[in-house]
């Protein structure tokens, strides 16, 4: 067919004139050219993008709205939960192939909202809120080794205000990319064995994990520090109460006072310093740095204490056979020798002894215990070397020790034991029991010194070891010069005086203030840092000075002055005698 009817657009319009009105119908034939189909409109579909796969294990809901199971293409990742137009959407489980899973709120297909998650790797667990798959905000985070985190996220870190409890800790304060920093307080578990916690308090500045600025740390032995830290260590000013009594107010250096006590000092002017029977003395002791600075700490604790030559008893000795049960232990000294402790007090002495008048008499007529034991000493060696063989060496050897045991109230002819010579009352005879007086206490330091006033050197405790091994040497000594036959007349004049009544008296009263007073000789007095705890860990250097103990000095009597010679007076009464003769 070759040609088509037409047809009128208004075709309508046509059909409701009147046959009358009714345009005769003209049909005319169309080319093919002219032909045009009509326009179809139809509606036109969005496409859904689904995360549906072929392989989906339930079937998707309809349109990826709903409740479904979903097993991703790379097989790692498994969700089960809501969908909103093919995205997750609402409260659902994501579980990972390694074990780790998050159940909680998604949001147009990202984990945000509230939620739990737990990693199998670290084993932690995690409450809270996140924000595109990171922690982020408010929440709690719980590790194996029972530690918890409940504070602010920011990017899976710790990060803004949190508290943080660990099996030894506990820190509530600031946090800043996973490290403590800004103002917090971190509180220590009591001591543990393995030392790993100390039970300390801290509140104050932190810097990436540690302590760094102004803080005050509570120590778990009551020791407080205030000031300043840096790097976890005291730097800058700071005061530091020691459990000890030790105050230090001043500069710190990495842990350390800028000014740090190292040793001890003993103010004095001469040494050895000289002192006196039954007269007090002082000592005055300084905290002295490196550089022999004072260094102004306060409330260390010094001891001083005294000291005799250690003697070292022979073998075989009652001394030896005791010395064992003894705890005093020779001290060492940088004076070549060992010390053992000697009493030390400030009480002051009882004065019953003779009168200042006897004193000075009996001064006046006898030499130092120290004279009498260097000249003894002098008179031996000189009686060695002048010995001389003679045919009466050995009677007079026998003589001499005849006279000595008589001295000491020993008589061998059979007489048994000799009654000793008369002691006056005023002295304390041998059976009656002194008991030791008091120690001098220690003192505590005050910007860096101590001073002990009124101290004296007490008498002697009985069998005081050095006293007897000293007395023991002497006799072995004496023992082994007289088995030698010799003729001495030094020998021979000491002999006479040990007879003289005058002699023995003062040998009694000398053996009387030794029981009432020290004993001339060499001390050593010992100054050492007893402070328990010792501050900061560290001792500081003890120091010993030399004393040297004589008698009192005999106070010199005022001359009386007597009636002026007049010799004029003189030559007039003898020419009056000489006229009264002529007469």
């Amino acid at each position: 067919m070759t040609s088509v009817l037409a047809l009128y657009r208004n075709h309508d319009a046509l059909m409701n004139m009147s046959s009358n009105q009714q345009p005769t119908l003209i049909l005319r034939r169309l080319s093919v050219d002219e032909y045009v189909l009509p326009k179809i409109h139809t509606k036109k579909i969005k496409r859904v993008n689904s995360e549906r796969k072929p392989f989906s294990v339930n079937p998707f809901p309809k349109l990826g709205t709903g409740h479904g199971v979903y097993v991703f293409e790379n097989q790692y990742f498994r969700y089960e939960g809501e969908w909103v137009k093919g995205k997750k959407h609402g409260f659902g489980k994501l579980l990972l192939k390694d074990g780790t899973y998050y159940e909680g709120q998604f949001n147009q297909g990202e984990i945000t909202g509230t939620g739990f998650k737990f990693f199998s790797e670290t084993k932690c667990k995690y409450k809270g809120q996140f924000l595109k798959g990171e922690m982020h905000g408010r929440g709690i985070m719980e590790f194996p080794d029972s530690s918890e985190y409940e504070g602010n996220f920011v990017h899976n870190r710790k990060n803004g205000y949190g508290v943080m409890r660990t099996p030894l800790t506990q820190y509530d304060g600031g946090y800043q990319g996973n490290m403590r920093h800004g103002e917090g307080r971190m509180v220590y578990a009591p001591m543990r064995y393995d030392k790993t916690s100390n039970g300390d308090r801290y509140e104050g500045y932190w810097v990436a994990d540690k302590r760094h600025g102004p803080g005050v740390l509570h120590c778990a032995d009551g020791s407080i520090f205030d000031g300043n830290f840096d790097n976890d260590e005291f730097h800058g000013h700071g005061l530091y109460r020691h459990i000890s009594g030790v105050i230090y107010d001043g500069m710190w250096l990495k842990g350390f006072p800028a000014k740090m006590a190292s040793k001890l000092h003993i103010v004095v002017e001469n040494t050895p310093m000289v002192i006196r029977q039954g007269t007090p003395f002082t000592i005055t002791v300084q905290c002295l740095n490196d550089e022999n600075d004072v260094v102004g700490d306060e409330g260390r604790e010094i001891q001083i204490t005294a000291g005799f030559k250690y003697y070292q008893p022979s073998k075989g000795s009652a001394l030896f056979d005791m010395i064992e049960d003894v705890e005093d232990k020779p001290i060492d000294t940088p004076f070549g020798y060992q010390v053992v402790h000697y009493p030390l007090t400030n009480q002051e002495q009882e004065n019953d002894g003779p009168s200042e008048e006897d004193e000075e008499q009996e001064l006046s007529q006898s030499q130092t215990q120290l004279d009498l034991k260097e000249d003894e000493d002098e008179n031996q060696n000189n009686k060695e070397e002048e010995i001389k063989e003679g045919e009466d060496g050995e009677k007079l050897a026998e003589n001499e020790k005849q006279d000595d045991e008589k001295e000491d109230g020993v008589d061998n002819s059979g007489g048994g034991v000799e009654e000793p010579d008369e002691i006056p009352n005023n002295t304390t005879t041998e059976t009656e029991s002194v008991p030791l007086p008091p120690p001098v206490p220690n003192c505590r330091s005050e910007e860096g010194v101590c001073v002990w006033n009124e101290v004296y050197l007490a008498p002697a405790p009985p069998m005081y070891r050095p006293f007897v091994a000293m007395e023991e040497a002497e006799n072995d000594k004496k023992s082994s010069s007289r088995g030698k036959p010799a003729i001495n007349k030094v020998s021979e004049q000491r002999r006479q005086t040990i007879h003289d009544p005058v002699d023995k008296m003062r040998r009694q009263k000398e053996k009387a203030l030794e029981e009432k007073y020290a004993k001339t000789g060499e001390y050593v007095l010992m100054v050492h840092d007893v402070t328990n705890p010792p501050f900061l860990g560290r001792t500081i250097e003890p120091a010993f000075l030399l004393l040297k103990l004589k008698r009192p000095e005999a106070k010199k009597r005022a001359k009386k002055e007597g009636k002026k010679w007049d010799t004029s007076q003189h030559i007039r009464r003898s020419m009056v005698a000489t006229e009264g003769l002529e007469d």
